[in-house]
């Protein structure tokens, strides 16, 4: 609840979602009579109403204060926090947070927001491409860029619907398109190699379940035994296991692992069929899971997860990836991340006939079209031998 200050000076208050701290205070009225007031956020209380404050003081100066003052990385902070983040997936609000954080603020977060131009937003897109690695030298891919791109062009239309600038920064910048990339799938040879090793790795059986199923990564850590059918042979896919920003509590503290229950599409919440004998391999690996749990008795986390770590706590995906990475480093099979076992699924299936609208289901892909795109190079003909049906009716 906002705490009131005397003598017109505003109040304090701090949001429940995003942890933030909030200090307002009315700097006058507009043309219809309608109160006007400015904002600002900090990560403290203390530090809310050090730069309450001093926009107060601004103010009684004579200082423009307005919105029409505000900086590029205080509208987007305002933006973000007070209308996007209401809208977005936990996963995708974690994203936008992150590109506002280290992108956009350190490059362009000074700039007065409506004094941005077209200028401003093409350097500093070249400067993405060019130098734009956080953890180095290179630069950010231009899908990743599209990404940033995407971010600040959900925040610049809402600034023109709400007139708080009259002219589109945007119109003339240039993306650069990124060329279709070839997916990376292991060869039958390499896929037996590992699958044979998997006996021999606490991930193994999750690394194996990947191959067979072509989940993605998030899914496959999420995947909860209740979600498991051994009856008909199926599982169901409606959640997943994401490292986020956690905010619900303070902006700077730690992200954490947790259950996001939304997939990646409408398309990707699903059931599957698996393969028969998989699922003997599962119930194998649930006996000895079971025993495990009875080991560590309440030391074992009740999450219900079928491939948590030891202890039963969340699988985060990193560790996951290093574990697939230590088995092709002994095989000595060249490095391919999580994802190449869900592009050697598909290929797979593909090649031994199975239909791509399948195969596209299976996958949770948000259409066929998807599917044809990535795997266009390995889908079979089927006009010949569809064709070949019509002759049984032809007259």
């Amino acid at each position: 609840m906002a705490k009131r200050r005397s003598n017109g000076e505003g109040c304090i208050y701090k949001e429940t979602r995003s942890g933030k701290w909030i200090g307002k205070f009315e700097i006058g009225i507009n043309s219809k009579g309608n109160r006007i007031f400015r904002t600002c956020r900090a990560t403290t209380e203390r530090e809310a109403r050090t730069l309450l404050k001093d926009l107060m003081s601004k103010h009684q100066a004579g200082i423009d204060v307005s919105t029409k003052s505000l900086k590029v990385g205080e509208f987007f902070d305002k933006w973000f926090y007070d209308c996007a983040i209401h809208g977005l997936r936990v996963s995708t609000s974690q994203s936008y947070e992150m590109i506002i954080r280290r992108h956009i603020k350190p490059q362009i977060g000074d700039i007065t927001f409506t004094n941005l131009t077209s200028k401003h937003i093409q350097d500093f897109y070249n400067f993405l491409y060019s130098h734009g690695r956080l953890a180095g030298k290179g630069g950010l891919a231009p899908k990743t860029v599209e990404n940033i791109h995407l971010v600040i062009s959900s925040a610049i239309h809402y600034a023109l619907k709400e007139g708080l600038i009259i002219r589109n920064p945007l119109l003339n910048v240039k993306l650069r398109r990124e060329g279709k990339k070839e997916v990376e799938v292991f060869t039958r040879d390499e896929q037996e190699k590992i699958i044979a090793e998997c006996k021999n790795h606490y991930y193994g059986m999750a690394i194996k379940f990947d191959f067979y199923t072509g989940l993605r990564a998030g899914e496959l850590l999420g995947l909860t035994w209740d979600c498991v059918n051994f009856d008909n042979n199926t599982v169901r896919i409606n959640k997943q296991v994401q490292r986020n920003k956690n905010f619900s509590y303070k902006a700077d503290s730690k992200t954490i692992l947790g259950f996001v229950y939304n997939t990646k599409t409408d398309t990707s919440t699903r059931t599957i069929k698996v393969l028969p004998k998989l699922m003997a391999d599962l119930t194998e690996y649930k006996q000895v899971q079971n025993l495990l749990k009875k080991k560590l008795g309440k030391d074992y986390y009740k999450f219900n997860l079928v491939f948590p770590r030891e202890d039963g706590y969340f699988t985060d995906a990193g560790t996951f990836l290093d574990a697939f990475s230590r088995i092709q480093k002994k095989l000595d099979i060249p490095h391919r991340n999580v994802h190449a076992m869900r592009h050697t699924f598909a290929t797979r299936a593909l090649e031994s006939g199975m239909k791509p609208i399948v195969v596209s289901r299976l996958l949770g892909h948000a259409s066929i079209t998807i599917t044809h795109d990535i795997y266009g190079h390995v889908i079979p003909d089927f006009a010949e031998q569809e064709l070949e049906k019509l002759e049984e009716i032809y007259t």
